[in-house]
């Protein structure tokens, strides 16, 4: 059974993520080779994508806890702070239904509670707000950019900012580097709706089915205790001046839900029982029978817990499933992600990305590195995706196979067809769609050498959209970038630190996770 993630996994995840891509230095990459082998040699079975990562992350997060330093990692702080959050709005709102029913239920001898009145202020918000949560959900299904644009911006909105809040909260524990890469996770929230979907919409979503539970647990609460220790009258009245007969249709109509395993008078008051317990303003409460003024208390009790209680542990029990869900239909494909995986899988791996190597000359993160052990000889699980579709541009002219070879030397990438793109959009996707056709590829990785020296135009980034849509929703689509090819051979050479940095900024414009630069060296 793969490992269950959870969001608080997710925020470390990405955190160590920043780290490891600002370090990119070989020991680290040497250190997450080891843990993949480690781990394929005890879970040869379970050794997926999924599982493996997770394994990872607990590792790599032991290691950065473990020291006397006692680092905090945002995945902990967001759960004692979710932890926290809970429980004051469950403390708070329970209370809160509490005042509010005690105030209702106030019966000073004379006048009887106005059964009208506690419905209306204790049912009918509710009820409400349930039927604007239900057309909201029906009107992201049928405009999806509703979902998109409104609900899920303002919900992870508000989310930051509280993030935030809590940052500067704990702003004197933290360095200044680590401040600085817990706002980034912070910012991962909402900007990153490609890769984790609805994921941080449910946690809002449940704190607020959990404050409406509380609130009606203490309504109810206050309504037992008060009609258990006092004597407690309720009447109706209205100035619309309805006739018995037609209260007593409304309230059989709303005891509906629970009428079919109960009969009046438990279910609700018997029509002689409304009649009986109709106030008139000059008469007050003298000729009406005590039985009938305290007929009401069950019907308003079963009302709160149908309409009030019943519905949100309903949609908590939805909201936790749909959550687990989510977290189970991640693929962590995209961009650092697979650089991780394809670090820990391939035998020896050698790769430079333009924004490390514009930052240590010549760097490169080599994986494995050194001869096999006996224990390294481990082949790589179905679902290690060290396989791509090349797709090489026409007018360089460059030898697919020779390039093919020189990436798999230095990353560990098989190639699974090679593709000479000849730059117009619709025919490169067709041969794409043909090669990953026949490919037959569990995950989907498109690798494309980009010529640095040519200009990042909106042109050329309309062909790498084009290509990104046509390899799949959670496929890697790798940018390899060549410099100009050196004299002596006909493979291409190492880009300048100018075009590298070029590059970066427009992929960055581009806002897809699932796209990433990355240099095969010269």
């Amino acid at each position: 059974m793969a490992p269950l993630w959870q969001i608080h996994d997710l925020m470390d995840l990405e955190y160590l993520l920043r780290l490891r891509a600002d370090a990119d230095n070989g020991r680290d990459a040497a250190m997450d080779r080891r843990i993949y082998l480690e781990y394929v040699s005890r879970h040869p079975q379970t050794a997926d994508r999924r599982s493996v990562l997770k394994h990872w992350l607990q590792t790599r997060r032991q290691s950065r806890t473990a020291d006397d330093n006692q680092e905090i990692l945002p995945g902990r702080v967001y759960a004692q702070a979710m932890r926290m959050a809970g429980w004051i709005i469950f403390l708070a709102a329970f209370f809160a239904g509490a005042a509010l029913a005690g105030s209702l239920l106030s019966y000073g001898g004379t006048t009887p509670v106005n059964v009208f009145t506690c419905l209306w202020v204790l049912l009918v918000p509710q009820i409400l707000l349930l039927a604007l949560l239900a057309a909201a959900s029906v009107l992201s299904r049928i405009r999806p950019s509703f979902g998109k644009n409104g609900l899920y911006f303002l919900i992870s909105a508000l989310l930051r900012r509280l993030a935030l809040r809590l940052i500067d909260w704990i702003a004197p524990r933290l360095s200044v580097q680590q401040q600085n890469r817990f706002q980034e996770v912070v910012g991962m929230v909402g900007r990153s709706r490609t890769v984790y979907g609805n994921i941080f919409f449910w946690p809002v979503f449940n704190t607020a089915q959990l404050a409406g539970i509380s609130f009606n647990l203490g309504v109810l609460a206050a309504m037992l205790m008060r009609i258990t220790l006092t004597d407690v009258a309720f009447g109706w009245q209205s100035t619309l001046r309805p006739d018995p007969q037609t209260v007593y249709a409304i309230m059989e109509f709303l005891a509906a839900p629970w009428a079919w395993f109960l009969e009046p008078p438990v279910a609700h008051p018997t029509a002689a029982q409304i009649a009986g317990s109709k106030m008139v303003l000059k008469e007050g409460i003298y000729g009406l029978a005590s039985a009938d003024l305290a007929s009401w208390w069950p019907f308003l009790c079963f009302s709160v817990l149908f309409y009030g209680l019943v519905p949100r542990v309903v949609l908590l029990g939805l909201g936790w499933w749909q959550q687990r869900r989510h977290l189970a239909r991640l693929h962590f494909t995209h961009g650092p992600c697979d650089r991780l995986w394809l670090q820990m899988t391939a035998p020896n791996v050698e790769t430079r990305s333009p924004q490390t190597d514009a930052q240590k000359p010549g760097g490169r993160t080599k994986t494995g590195s050194g001869p096999e052990t006996p224990q390294q000889t481990h082949n790589s699980p179905p679902d290690s995706g060290c396989s791509v579709v090349l797709m090489v541009p026409e007018e360089a002219g460059m030898d697919i196979s020779a390039m093919a070879e020189k990436i798999r030397r230095q990353t560990g990438l098989e190639t699974a067809a090679g593709i000479s793109a000849t730059g117009d959009a619709d025919q490169d996707v067709k041969q794409l769609s043909r090669a990953l056709e026949n490919a037959g590829m569990n995950q989907v990785r498109v690798a494309v050498v980009i010529e640095a020296w040519q200009p990042p135009i909106r042109e050329n980034l309309a062909w790498i959209r084009r290509i990104r849509n046509a390899a799949g929703p959670t496929a890697s689509l790798i940018l390899f970038l060549v410099g100009k090819p050196d004299k002596t051979s006909a493979l291409p050479g190492v880009p300048t630190k100018t075009e590298q940095a070029t590059w970066q900024q427009a992929v960055n414009g581009l806002a897809d996770p699932y796209i990433r630069l990355e240099m095969p060296g010269g």
